[in-house]
């Protein structure tokens, strides 16, 4: 497989993450220390929070499956490139023999 770095969109995922993880932890921290127990305005917080972290999760895979089907088409352009070329050698070869 050919190589791939990380781009401008990864690396604003990764600090968004990051961000939304952290944010999430304290607000939901300092709530529960504010209101000594756990209702559904806090159960609402925690779930809400953790679809936050999911969609960041699954917006990385999915810009590196993108990438990653980028790098398989080129290659599988060269591939087809090369099968063409063969296919005409071939031709060649064989209209020559008749």
């Amino acid at each position: 497989m050919g190589k791939r770095g990380i781009n401008v969109f990864e690396i604003f995922l990764l600090f968004a993450g990051l961000a939304i993880a952290i944010a999430g932890f304290f607000f939901i921290s300092c709530m529960y220390k504010n209101t000594g127990y756990f209702g559904w305005d806090m159960l609402i917080a925690i779930f809400l929070w953790l679809c936050l972290i999911i969609m960041i999760v699954i917006a990385a895979l999915l810009e590196d499956v993108k990438q990653e089907l980028a790098v398989i088409i080129r290659e599988h352009v060269e591939e087809t490139k090369l099968l063409r070329e063969d296919t005409k050698l071939l031709r060649n070869v064989f209209y020559k023999r008749k």
